[in-house]
């Protein structure tokens, strides 16, 4: 055999022990900063989990006292007083070093818990259903005491988790180290909205905000513009944003040219988020119409020099939504000449999706209802694309999220044309872009609306408006019977095919 297949051959079986231990002691993470948001991570996700257990196992109890279940009483609440002790343990072996406040309320949960198991095991030993009876009310006294004091100590132990991730969030200046503690946050912000409350009570949006004005920690900019977005979809995170004068940092942000569209597409998705009319107070944000003017600018100008689909729907969406804060936010757009950008930027790709389209139809049909506004619209053939917008069909859609944009779509584009039918030249103009068939397509057909009561009520608004202001040869007399001449509930209930009572 030749010597050098020899060697291939014995190789194969022998072993460098002194390379193989070398292997061995080599350490696999060197950030102790990751690791340690990691266990925080763990811990925050194994309280929550066992929490919420215990939480339903609770609501089993007070149903059974409620119901006087008598015979599940006992052992339900052996189960539930077994699962806090458990909890309590394994909280202190996340928080490794526990304060003294939680110490505290622990001892006052554990003494709620003997009380809760003395009471049941005194009251269980009666034998007369009668004097049964009498202890309901206080057992139901102590499981509200009991449920209050681990809702306490629940809240306390996360939110001291928390404070220690927004440790590392302030002191954390390492790639690595940083952008897994953001990446957390934003794990956590999508939990739900009582995250998003602990995580802004407990210093985060304070913290992300600094990261994002920090020119040495640029490489973490979009990731935490990211995770504000994540956040603020609670109250009490604009009132954090207001206090750290969040307005105006992301007007900034968006202003300044040099910073890269990523970065200000982010800035852009910070703003669609705490303007979404879904929040109670998103039309009474401090600094927010001190900025409005330099916000729309710098978000048609963002729309405008991107290409990318991903910033021109966050751009779209914040424009969107301050269309609906302030009746001004129209005229400054229309200033902005926003409507002739949009309605343009609407044939291009990055303008191709439901989602955009969606934002784009919002934004007209808010604009259109100043007069100005109505004249760049027609002028800028905004009609065809509404009527464009109304013959999209959810049947094509394959996602959910896709259907519920659709539907959105093609309410908004009816209420659009609702509002641009002012004269009988614009409603003769809708009339000859075929957009009555269309409309008395969207009344008739379930399908064709996937059943959205708020399409069909926005379609035949627009029918009868059109109709009243110029003939309308496709409409037949049965549709003017059923759609035009009944009140408009008559109508709808024709077409819903409902036999509720609508006062």
């Amino acid at each position: 055999m030749d010597s050098v297949q020899a060697w291939l051959s014995e190789i194969r079986l022998m072993t460098e022990t002194e390379c193989m231990s070398v292997l061995q002691g080599k350490s696999l993470s060197q950030d102790l900063q990751q690791s340690s948001t990691t266990l925080i991570k763990c811990g925050i996700d194994a309280i929550r989990s066992q929490s919420h257990t215990i939480s339903s196992e609770f609501s089993k109890l007070f149903k059974c006292v409620e119901n006087e279940k008598w015979r599940h009483v006992q052992p339900l609440t052996v189960q539930v007083t077994c699962h806090i002790r458990s909890l309590i343990q394994e909280c202190n072996k996340c928080l490794h070093h526990t304060p003294n406040f939680i110490l505290e309320q622990q001892e006052v949960v554990m003494g709620e818990c003997a009380k809760l198991a003395q009471q049941v095991e005194t009251y269980m030993s009666a034998t007369s259903k009668s004097s049964l009876k009498t202890v309901k009310i206080p057992l139901v006294n102590q499981l509200t005491f009991l449920g209050q004091s681990f809702s306490r100590f629940v809240d306390m132990a996360l939110g001291y988790l928390v404070q220690k991730l927004v440790e590392t969030l302030d002191e954390s200046h390492t790639p690595l180290a940083l952008t897994s503690c953001i990446s957390t946050v934003i794990s956590l912000g999508l939990e739900g909205e009582h995250m998003c409350y602990v995580l802004s009570r407990e210093g985060c949006i304070r913290a992300l905000f600094e990261i994002s004005r920090t020119d040495t920690l640029e490489f973490a900019h979009v990731q935490s513009l990211r995770a504000l977005a994540t956040i603020c979809c609670v109250p009490e995170s604009i009132l954090e944003l207001e206090k750290e004068g969040g307005v105006d940092i992301l007007t900034d942000i968006l202003c300044d040219k040099t910073v890269s569209e990523a970065v200000r597409g982010e800035a852009a998705g910070v703003v669609a988020q705490i303007t979404s009319p879904c929040l109670d107070n998103f039309q009474h944000i401090t600094g927010f119409i001190d900025n409005v003017q330099d916000l729309l600018r710098a978000l048609i100008n963002l729309c405008h020099t991107t290409t990318s689909h991903e910033t021109f729907l966050l751009g779209a969406a914040a424009i969107a939504n301050i269309t609906f804060m302030d009746s001004q936010t129209c005229d400054v757009l229309q200033g902005l000449d926003a409507l002739k950008l949009l309605i343009h930027a609407s044939g291009q790709p990055k303008a191709k999706s439901l989602f955009v389209k969606d934002q784009i139809a919002t934004i007209l049909a808010n604009m259109a209802t100043t007069d100005l506004s109505r004249r760049d619209i027609i002028s800028y053939n905004g009609i065809p694309l509404l009527i464009h917008y109304l013959e999209q069909r959810p049947a094509d859609c394959r996602q959910d999220a896709e259907v519920s944009a659709c539907e959105r779509l093609q309410q908004k584009a009816a209420i659009a044309l609702t509002r641009l039918s002012k004269d009988g030249v614009t409603a003769a103009m809708i009339v000859e872009l075929q957009g009555v068939p269309r409309l008395v397509q969207l009344c008739r057909s379930s399908e064709e609306r996937n059943g959205s009561e708020a399409v069909l009520v926005a379609s035949l608004a627009a029918l009868r408006k059109i109709c009243a202001l110029c003939p309308c040869p496709d409409i037949t007399t049965v549709d003017y019977h059923q759609l035009i001449k009944p009140r408009l509930m008559d109508s709808f209930l024709m077409c819903s095919k409902t036999d509720e009572n609508f006062v």
